[in-house]
């Protein structure tokens, strides 16, 4: 299964958007799954419901921090990379989406009740849901642009 496939199967599963799109590369960045998905669970509705950043976006930043960031403490230069390919990705993002914080791409607030339940109903299932596919589809014509 492909991960785009994959990653919205996590999401339809009850995975939110930012452990929908950085499971489905445990395996090929040699990361526990399970870690993974509880690593990146405080991330899903703008940081903790909170509105702000993406999940899709905070979990691609992850899978790019995984990929590129090794050693990243003591080898600067693969703290660098791994920045300069998330202020790429960022870009990217916003260009394709229009923003990149969740409030302002779904048009709710998550922590009001009646917002949930609207975002439950017509959110999740529809934009969220293509938002992670495309959001793997973005990571990985990114990973095939830097290995040219």
């Amino acid at each position: 299964m492909e991960k785009q496939e994959k990653a919205m199967e996590y999401f339809q599963n009850g995975c939110n958007c930012s452990q929908a799109v950085v499971m489905p590369y445990a395996e090929e960045l040699n990361v526990n799954e399970g870690i993974i998905q509880k690593m990146a669970v405080a991330f899903g509705g703008g940081m903790s419901k909170a509105g702000k950043v993406c999940g899709c976006l905070s979990g691609a930043l992850m899978v790019i921090g995984l990929k590129y960031g090794e050693d990243s403490a003591k080898i600067v230069a693969n703290r660098i990379k791994s920045y300069n390919e998330g202020q790429k990705f960022m870009k990217q993002f916003n260009e394709t989406f229009g923003a990149t914080d969740c409030r302002e791409l779904i048009k709710l607030d998550l922590n009001k009740k009646e917002d949930m339940v609207q975002a439950q109903a017509k959110v999740f299932g529809s934009r969220c849901k293509n938002m992670v596919g495309k959001t793997i589809e973005m990571l990985e014509e990114h990973f095939l642009c830097n290995e040219e």
